[in-house]
């Protein structure tokens, strides 16, 4: 049993893994990318993440509108207990999780001055009168 031991724990230490990543793309390139709320880079983006669960990607870029996404990460079968011990430890190959979101940027509508102040004025008059009258 002691011979053993050593082949054994070199085969647990070789087992596969699984390799997760999200990558984050926008159309058009070169937004900021805020992933729950934290400056992680510039997109495109891509970076390995551990822990499945829901992110918060938020994307700036100059003459774009800010787009915000709620994206969640859901495990894929091998990673769904109990297998996900068997992949993670005993599996001999490796399995990947790879993730990509898409986010178009719409362009930036700068809107009339004067209608933004005549819409104003009519949510003011809406909002004095009475409640019930028309």
């Amino acid at each position: 049993m002691m011979k053993r031991l050593p082949a054994l724990l070199g085969l647990i230490l070789l087992a596969g893994c699984v390799e997760r990543e999200l990558r984050i793309e926008s159309d058009p390139t070169g937004a900021e990318v805020y992933l729950d709320g934290e400056r992680v880079g510039t997109t495109p983006y891509a970076a390995p993440f551990t822990f499945y669960g829901t992110r918060q990607i938020t994307l700036r870029l100059d003459g774009r509108a800010v787009a915000q996404e709620v994206y969640p990460i859901r495990p894929p079968w091998f990673q769904i207990i109990p297998l996900d011990l068997f992949f993670e430890l005993i599996w001999p190959g490796t399995l990947r999780d790879d993730r990509l979101v898409k986010i178009p940027l719409q362009p930036l509508v700068e809107e009339d001055p004067n209608v933004l102040l005549e819409r104003a004025k009519q949510w003011r008059a809406e909002a004095s009168r009475k409640p019930g009258s028309k």
